[in-house]
């Protein structure tokens, strides 16, 4: 391996563990939005209850409970 060789592969490796810590930051940063945002979905999600109650087949009518909020103009699906 040349000096040349060796001094490139230095500098690229002092490059990355020094930009390293700051490309760490950003993807924890991405994993706590996803998570955030996956969490908002499920509070979104429908619940499904069901009544015992009833002369129907499956013992009572299906019900859909979902918590709608009307002040998001865009909600995440």
């Amino acid at each position: 391996m040349s000096d040349g060789e060796r001094l490139h592969r230095a500098v690229q490796a002092r490059k990355f563990y020094a930009t390293l810590p700051h490309k760490i930051d950003q993807a924890v940063e991405d994993a706590a939005e996803l998570i955030d945002l996956e969490l908002e979905r499920q509070k979104r999600r429908p619940r499904f209850t069901e009544q015992e109650d009833g002369d129907t087949p499956l013992g009572g009518f299906m019900r859909i409970q979902s918590p709608h909020h009307d002040d998001e103009p865009d909600p995440a699906a």
